[in-house]
């Protein structure tokens, strides 16, 4: 089938802009870094998506294995991981775990695969998923390990090594990214556990792993079957007196999707809002960790739980950019784009909303100042970002497309 193109076209009025991250209150090991970046004229921005392969059941995120192969795989939210390669999909999945995973609810499911770094030579991927384990429908949040059989294009179902599963107390806000650093080192983003405004308090709990982002080595020449993960000697909290270990990054509500910057190292996540405003967060490839991303303290830059709190006393990293529900209601984050079907994309973090189907450009103005686009139609239903080996970037529909970004 030829590939469609689904142009996008400005829409609406100016964009609520969030003000500029605050300074930071914790230790860093740097402040800023050089970064191999035009300046963003958020004016200019274009995007458009061509499709390029179609037919799934509820894709909802793309990666590459890092092994030359070019393919693409998909995941599909019931449970499958398919593979597409040279723009053909192959009959059968590569992984199927349906009988595994809990799927009922619109936000669990197969939710990500992450491949090691060393995947060529070990043949070791990771996902995360919801498990099937509550005759409620709820699931634990868990993280599992496997490995590639003799097939190159076929997994060992019976290689399973489950790594974390953490009790979800409701069906919502699973977050259920994992995704290889630049430092090799494995991260996972938990929601804060679900229902309406984090009524377990999770987000704000430092001995809950829920409401965070992880950090874990999963280094399989020091794993066993007993410790199926470690923790890094340099996570904030390694010696676990001030809160889990594992964690990296606190105060998120639902993480829907997060992306280090390839070229830069930069950390971006997307935190879907409770009632007003989703929000984007970056974190500089210098952090040393242990951000409080504000939930349920704030949502955005107001405040949450207390309304007459002052923003600036909470001692949280505030967001970058962001929009009010005017715009949308469920933000899917993106990549910064490093491709080269669309150069004058080049160092913009693109990012969607899943409701209203609108896209956006960040990046650095002229100044160093974060600069944020007016949006785009997709005319598309963008739930997941994602990224092939060569930098390019792909959006996956909820109705079965994949689609390429190849500028305006």
């Amino acid at each position: 089938m030829m590939p469609t193109t689904a142009t996008a076209r400005l829409r609406r009025g100016a964009l609520l802009l969030l003000a500029l991250m605050s300074a930071p209150v914790f230790a860093t090991a740097a402040t800023a870094q050089d970064e191999p970046t035009p300046v963003f004229d958020p004016a200019a921005f274009a995007v458009d998506f061509e499709l390029v392969a179609d037919g799934f059941e509820r894709p909802l995120y793309v990666a590459h294995a890092g092994d030359g192969s070019g393919r693409l795989f998909v995941v599909e939210q019931p449970g499958r991981i398919r593979i597409v390669q040279d723009g053909q999909t192959l009959p059968d999945p590569f992984l199927d775990i349906v009988d595994l995973v809990e799927s009922g609810g619109n936000e669990q499911g197969l939710l990500s695969v992450a491949f090691h770094p060393d995947y060529e030579t070990n043949g070791l991927f990771y996902v995360g998923y919801t498990a099937r384990n509550s005759d409620a429908g709820v699931g634990d949040n868990t993280i599992a390990r496997y490995s590639v059989s003799g097939d190159p294009n076929r997994a060992d179902p019976d290689s399973a090594q489950i790594l974390l599963a953490v009790e979800d107390p409701y069906p919502n806000h699973n977050g259920g990214l994992v995704l290889f650093g630049p430092d090799g080192h494995l991260y996972a983003g938990m929601g804060d556990g679900g229902s309406r405004g984090d009524p377990e308090g999770n987000g704000q709990n430092p001995q809950a792993l829920l409401g965070k982002i992880l950090r874990l080595d999963v280094n399989p020449d020091l794993v066993t079957a007993q410790e199926p993960y470690l923790i890094p000697a340099d996570n904030p909290f390694a010696d676990g007196a001030a809160a889990a270990p594992e964690i990296w990054a606190t105060g998120l509500r639902n993480p829907w999707r997060f992306s280090f910057d390839r070229a830069t190292g930069d950390l971006y996540i997307a935190d879907v809002g409770q009632n007003a405003i989703e929000e984007v967060n970056h974190q500089a490839a210098a952090s040393i960790g242990g951000e409080n991303y504000g939930w349920n303290l704030l949502e955005g830059r107001d405040c949450y739980a207390d309304p007459d709190c002052d923003p600036a006393a909470t001692g949280t990293v505030l967001p970058v950019s962001g929009y009010s529900h005017d715009f949308g209601c469920s933000i899917t984050g993106g990549y910064v784009y490093r491709g080269a079907a669309a150069p004058a994309l080049t160092g913009v973090y693109l990012f969607a909303d899943f409701c209203t189907g609108l896209a956006w450009g960040l990046g650095r103005d002229a100044g160093g100042d974060w600069a944020t686009s007016e949006p785009v139609e997709t005319g598309l239903a963008p739930n997941s970002f994602g990224e092939d080996e060569a930098g390019e970037v792909y959006l996956t529909d909820i109705n079965g497309g994949i689609y390429r970004v190849t500028g305006g």
